[in-house]
C-alpha cells in the first residue's frame, strides 16, 4: 500500500479538477503536443523507411551493386574475374557488360543514352531487368540479332513502337578525343522496360556480342557487374574483392550515381530525430508549467501530507507519477493514431491524388510513382522511450519544489 500511495495521489492529483483552469488547459495542450509529436514523427520515419525499401528492392535491383572495370579495356579474362570475385561471402554473382555513350536519332530528335551490352543468362543473376521486359523481349536478345530494349521514357519521348527500326550514332572504336565521324548502326526495337525515374530516360540494353562488334573487341568486355548480399555496405566489399585481383581494375559502386538517393533519406532521418527533440522539448515546457502551477495550487494539501509523514521523496514521487503519466498518455494517442495512419499512408495518399487530382511524386523524375511506407516498431519504441526519458528529466524541477515546501509557512497563512 505504501509503494502505491505516491501513485494514487498522483493519479488523483492529474484527474481532479483544478481551481485554475488554465492549469487543465496546459496540462492537456502538453498531453496533446507529445501527441502529435509521436504521431507526426512516426508517419515520417514509416515513409522514409518505405523510400528506402524502395531503393533496395526496385533501384538497386537494376542498377549493379558494384562494377571492376578493366584500366586498359578489353579485359579478356572476365570468367575468371566473376568466378575470383564471387569467392567473396558478400557477393552473389557477376556478369559482363560493356558500356558505350550513343544518341538515338528518330527524325529530327536526338537523345543521348548509355547503351549498356549484357549477356542476358549472366545479366539475370546480377539485376532485376528480365522483370521489368516482356518475356518475347528478353528472348530476343540473342548473339547477332540486333534486338534492343529501350526505356518507356525514350519510347514515349520518340513515339517508338514495338519493331520499329533505332538507329544509333556511336563514337568510333577506341576514341581517343580526336575528331572523327560518327558510327551509325541500327538496331530493331524488341521492347521496353520501366524502372521509374531518370533510368527511362537514359539506358537502353543490347547482346553482349552487339556491343563487341561496334567496340572491335573480338572477345573482351569492359568488365564486370557484381550483385552484394549488403549493398549499404558496397564501397567496402568491392574494395576487399578488387585487392585480390591480380590485375589493376577500376571499381565503383552504386553510391556514385545512385547514392544521393540514399543520403537524402539518411538526411531527412537524422533531421526527423533533430525534430523529434526539438518537439519533445517544446511539449516537455508544458509538463514543467503544468506541474509548477499544480504544486502552487496544490501547496495546502501537500503540506497536510508532508505534517502527516509523507516523506520529501514520496512527495517528489507523487509529481514525477502525475507528469509521467501526463506524458504517457500522450505517448499512447500519438502511437495508436501514428501507427493508423502509417500502415494505411500509401492508400491515404492515393485518396488525396484521386480525389483532388494531384500528384505528388511523378514517375517522370523520381523511381517510383507513389509514397511509400513501411512501419516499424523500433522506430515508435526510440521515439516512446525518448519522449517519457525527456518528460521524466522535466518533472524534476517542479518535483522536487514541491518536496521543499515548508508546512508551517504554507499552513500558517
Amino acid at each position: 500500500m505504501r509503494q502505491s500511495l505516491s501513485a494514487f495521489i498522483g493519479l488523483r492529483f492529474l484527474l481532479a479538477k483544478s481551481k485554475n483552469r488554465f492549469i487543465s488547459f496546459i496540462s492537456m495542450s502538453s498531453m496533446l503536443g507529445i501527441a502529435v509529436g509521436i504521431m507526426v514523427l512516426t508517419i515520417i520515419l514509416s515513409a522514409m523507411n518505405g523510400f528506402e525499401r524502395e531503393l533496395t528492392q526496385r533501384l538497386l535491383s537494376v542498377v549493379p551493386h558494384a562494377e571492376m572495370s578493366a584500366v586498359k579495356p578489353p579485359m579478356l579474362n572476365w570468367r575468371q574475374q566473376i568466378e575470383q570475385a564471387t569467392d567473396h561471402r558478400k557477393v552473389e554473382a557477376g556478369a559482363p557488360y560493356i558500356k558505350l555513350n550513343a544518341l538515338i536519332m528518330q527524325g529530327a530528335d536526338l537523345k543521348g543514352l548509355d547503351l549498356i551490352g549484357v549477356l542476358p543468362e549472366f545479366e539475370q543473376q546480377v539485376s532485376s531487368l528480365k522483370k521489368y521486359v516482356s518475356k518475347a523481349a528478353w528472348q530476343s536478345l540473342t548473339a547477332n540479332n540486333g534486338a534492343i530494349i529501350l526505356g518507356q521514357g525514350i519510347i514515349k519521348d520518340l513515339g517508338l513502337s514495338i519493331g520499329d527500326k533505332v538507329f544509333l550514332m556511336l563514337p568510333p572504336a577506341h576514341y581517343q578525343g580526336r575528331l572523327k565521324a560518327l558510327k551509325s548502326v541500327s538496331f530493331t526495337l524488341a521492347g521496353a522496360f520501366k524502372f521509374g525515374g531518370q533510368l527511362d530516360y537514359s539506358q537502353a540494353y543490347i547482346h553482349l556480342s552487339d556491343a563487341q562488334k561496334i567496340n572491335d573487341y573480338p572477345q573482351g568486355v569492359d568488365g564486370v557487374r557484381l550483385k552484394l548480399t549488403n549493398v549499404f555496405n558496397a564501397q567496402e566489399i568491392i574494395r576487399d574483392v578488387a585487392i585480390k585481383t591480380d590485375e589493376p581494375l577500376y571499381i565503383s559502386d552504386w553510391s556514385r550515381s545512385q547514392g544521393h538517393l540514399y543520403n537524402d533519406i539518411v538526411m531527412v532521418k537524422f533531421i526527423t530525430y533533430l525534430v523529434l527533440v526539438l518537439v519533445i522539448g517544446v511539449a516537455s515546457f508544458n509538463i514543467v508549467s503544468t506541474l509548477v502551477m499544480a504544486v502552487q495550487d496544490k501547496e495546502s494539501e501537500i503540506a497536510i501530507l508532508i505534517t502527516m509523514g509523507l516523506t520529501q521523496g514520496r512527495v517528489m514521487r507523487i509529481f514525477i507519477i502525475q507528469g509521467m503519466l501526463n506524458a504517457l498518455l500522450g505517448c499512447v494517442l500519438g502511437s495508436l493514431s501514428g501507427y493508423i495512419i502509417s500502415v494505411n499512408l500509401s492508400a491515404v495518399m492515393n485518396w488525396f491524388e484521386q480525389t483532388f487530382s494531384i500528384q505528388f511524386l511523378s514517375g517522370d523524375v523520381y523511381f517510383i510513382d507513389f509514397l511509400p511506407t513501411q512501419f516499424q516498431w523500433q522506430d515508435l519504441m526510440l521515439l516512446v522511450l525518448s519522449t517519457l526519458l525527456i518528460s521524466f528529466v522535466a518533472t524534476l524541477y517542479p518535483a522536487r519544489k514541491a518536496a521543499t515546501i515548508e508546512p508551517a509557512q504554507v499552513l500558517g497563512q
